[in-house]
């Protein structure tokens, strides 16, 4: 057993439900077919129970026969009501009749009562399937459909539950059939009856619900609570139960009147069920993982706007404005067809049409459609009625000529609409860039800008995720996203002067629909717009971040300044001062000891200076002190002259420099001297070059310097990164309100200028 794999039960539990769930529905049937029929039935969705007796409709008119309308009050001397009472009594004798027999009826017609003798013959198929042919045909549709499916796939819990929903619906045809007179009285048509259009059609809503759990993925919902399922099956026949229970005293524990009501907890409950059973389809919708998921789930839509909107068209409108539909009752369960079609090729072929395509127009012209009846329908009928016209054809010319003028304004206001409903304003690009440019202006905090911007192009595109990337040297770091990341994004580079920054990371709508020319030169545009934005960001979360590592910097020097004057020199010259009283006290009784000791003094007094000379050189360059910014500068190119450039190419660079500079605040010394040896150091390495001019000049007005690297190397690659040497000089510049540009020079090298405010 332990390696044995225990076959799925799961689709023979269903087909054995199914099979249960039909067989009354079948026993029913076959009654109507070995049994006689009195030509009337009770009329399926009309208030047919009365507290004496059932009211009937006939199907076929017979000679002295009933009549529609008449209610049968007794049979054979007995009441309706003790008939049905003897339901559930087995040992009960009842009647068993045969084709052209007479049975007395006792009626009320017109207010009064009669006593009638129908004659019994077969029941009429023709004119019954005549009234409800079409839900027949949708139920037997559905549950080839549907058992085909199941056949194929046994697997598949979805298939599995649409073959179980669908065998409900086809069970539930009994209510199109209707009770007869002979049902009540025998007892067990009415049975069985009960059984398939009321208990089995509350099973119909249960396995809509389950179904919309599980299509076209499990649900997390059940998943993380099991019992839900429970509650979900157990919870309807709860209520029936209990209302049934709660209605029986006050319908005069009359059993007709009490069976008159059970359509109003019926109705209760498809009404519950039916919201749930949206909410179930829309969480399912935006919890599918991929395009293939939610595709199925546009199946199911495409299909109800075709059976909703054709049944807007030609029944709920016309009835509203006509007062009669334009199609026969009969009719109408034609237009539930596409449902068990679309849900099979969800779950068989999905991929089989462009079921957007199918979706867009769908939307627009059912949308056209309705429009445009509605109009003619509300203008002919409102107008004809209103002036009372009985040639209306004036009227229709009139109506017609309209509805054709505004046809195409109308389909492409809808068009628009439903593009905007499915792909977002990517039909009007200038209405994206002004909202962006509209949320930017009004957003003051630089935290929330990157997140608006993201946000703004998710929602405008309807795209389920768009974030912006920040490059660094070796990495790449996520500054703000909206939505869940995706496995297929599109990186559209964001650059600032011609140095990648970052990137705008945009996915698709699902990964099987790609973004089309027109979007792409959208977000292209969207990603140029946004470079700005970015780079400002950047900039001040730089600036930031460089604030914070000087503050980090000072108090940490001010650290080491302390630890190596408390625990090196501090103790360093309190032994010296000893040392000295030391000395002191032998110099009288022992010069040799006294002069000895002051010996050591002496190597422990330059031992603290030389700590002292490390202390000061860590603070500032001794170079520039002792050589100036200009010597110190030349001694670095002697010095990097003479360790060549890459591959060994000897690197010629030359300085040009006022020999007398103003008086510079210290600061801004440090930063030119770093940055020309970080430039320099990059050159000598990576440029390629043979020459290097180092150029250095104060501002006529005193208040910049301006330093200037080039050469003629190979330049900056196109996609590079700004690296931790590149980025300093940046920061040192930035640091005294200065600024720092690297660029490509366009006769070939790299150009590297900085300009230091002096009054800074």
């Amino acid at each position: 057993m332990g390696g044995m794999k225990l076959p799925n039960r799961a689709p023979l539990v269903v087909l054995l439900v199914a099979l249960v769930a039909l067989s009354p529905a079948a026993a029913f049937l076959w009654r109507h077919v070995v049994t006689p029929s009195d030509g009337a039935r009770l009329a399926p969705g009309q208030s047919v129970w009365r507290s004496e007796g059932v009211a009937v409709s006939v199907l076929e008119n017979r000679p002295g026969g009933l009549q529609s309308g008449d209610v049968v009050v007794a049979v054979e001397g007995r009441s309706i009501e003790a008939w049905v009472r003897l339901m559930l009594d087995p040992g009960a004798a009842r009647p068993r009749w045969q084709e052209g027999q007479g049975v007395t009826y006792t009626v009320r017609r017109d207010g009064r009562l009669q006593t009638l003798s129908p004659p019994l013959g077969t029941y009429p198929w023709q004119t019954a399937l005549a009234r409800d042919w079409s839900t027949i045909l949708f139920a037997l549709a559905a549950e080839v459909v549907a058992g085909y499916v199941f056949l194929r796939r046994p697997g598949d819990a979805a298939a599995r539950l649409l073959f179980l929903w669908a065998s409900c619906i086809l069970s539930a045809t009994t209510w199109s059939l209707g009770l007869r007179v002979s049902d009540l009285v025998d007892g067990i048509g009415l049975l069985l009856f009960l059984l398939s259009s009321h208990v089995v059609f509350v099973l119909f809503w249960i396995a809509g619900v389950h179904f919309a759990l599980v299509f076209p993925v499990r649900s997390p919902l059940i998943a993380a609570r099991p019992r839900a399922l429970l509650w979900i099956y157990a919870a309807p026949y709860a209520i029936y139960a209990a209302y049934l229970a709660a209605v029986w005293p006050a319908s005069g524990s009359n059993v007709l009147v009490w069976l008159g009501r059970w359509g109003t907890v019926e109705a209760v409950i498809a009404a519950i069920y039916s919201a749930l059973l949206l909410a179930a389809s829309v969480h399912s919708y935006r919890a599918s993982p991929g395009r293939a998921a939610r595709q199925k789930i546009r199946w199911v839509l495409f299909a109800a706007l075709l059976s909703g909107g054709g049944g807007l068209v030609v029944n709920i409108l016309p009835t509203i404005v006509l007062g009669h539909s334009l199609i026969s009752p009969g009719v109408l369960g034609l237009l539930l067809l596409p449902f068990p079609l679309a849900i099979a090729v969800a779950i068989m072929r999905h991929h089989l049409f462009e079921i957007e395509t199918l979706l867009n127009r769908a939307m627009v012209y059912g949308a056209l459609t309705a429009g445009t009846m509605g109009i003619y329908v509300l203008l002919v009928g409102y107008l004809g009625d209103l002036l009372q016209a009985r040639d209306r054809s004036v009227i229709a010319f009139l109506t017609t000529g309209l509805v054709a003028v505004l046809f195409q304004p109308m389909r492409e206001r809808l068009q628009r609409a439903v593009n905007r409903l499915m792909y977002g304003e990517r039909d009007d690009p200038y209405a994206v860039l002004s909202r962006l440019g509209q949320q930017l202006e009004s957003t003051l905090a630089p935290d929330s800008v990157l997140p608006t911007i993201v946000e703004t192009v998710a929602q405008t595109l309807k795209l389920p995720y768009a974030a912006i990337s920040f490059e660094d040297a070796d990495s790449q770091t996520i500054a703000a996203a909206y939505g869940l990341p995706q496995a297929d994004t599109l990186a559209l580079p964001l650059r600032y002067q011609h140095d990648l920054i970052g990137h705008l990371l945009v996915a698709p709508r699902s990964s099987d629909e790609p973004f089309i020319p027109a979007e792409r030169r959208l977000l292209e545009d969207i990603a140029r717009r946004a470079e700005v934005a970015v780079h400002n960001v950047r900039l001040t979360a730089e600036l930031q971040h460089s604030r914070e590592r000087l503050v980090t910097a000072r108090e940490e020097e001010r650290r080491r300044l302390r630890r190596d004057l408390h625990d090196g020199l501090g103790p360093a010259l309190a032994a010296q001062t000893l040392k000295v009283g030391a000395a002191r006290a032998l110099a009288a009784r022992d010069p040799a000891a006294a002069d000895a000791l002051l010996a050591g003094l002496e190597r422990d007094i330059d031992s603290s200076l030389a700590d002292i000379r490390r202390l000061v050189y860590n603070l500032r360059p001794p170079a520039l002190d002792e050589l100036g910014l200009v010597g110190a500068i030349r001694e670095s190119i002697t010095r990097l002259s003479q360790e060549g450039g890459s591959e060994n190419r000897p690197l010629h660079i030359s300085l040009d420099a006022p020999e007398l500079l103003p008086l510079l605040p210290a600061a801004v010394e440090v930063a030119v001297y770093r940055i020309t040896q970080e430039a320099l150091a990059n050159a000598v390495r990576y440029s390629q070059g043979r020459a290097c001019m180092v150029r250095l000049k104060v501002a006529e007005s005193l208040q910049a310097m301006q330093l200037e690297i080039i050469d003629d190397g190979t330049g900056l690659p196109a996609e590079r990164h700004a690296g931790v040497g590149l980025s300093s000089m940046r920061e040192r510049a930035e640091e005294l309100g200065g600024t720092c540009a690297i660029e490509n020079r366009p006769e070939g090298g790299t150009r590297v200028v900085a300009r230091l405010p002096i009054n800074y």
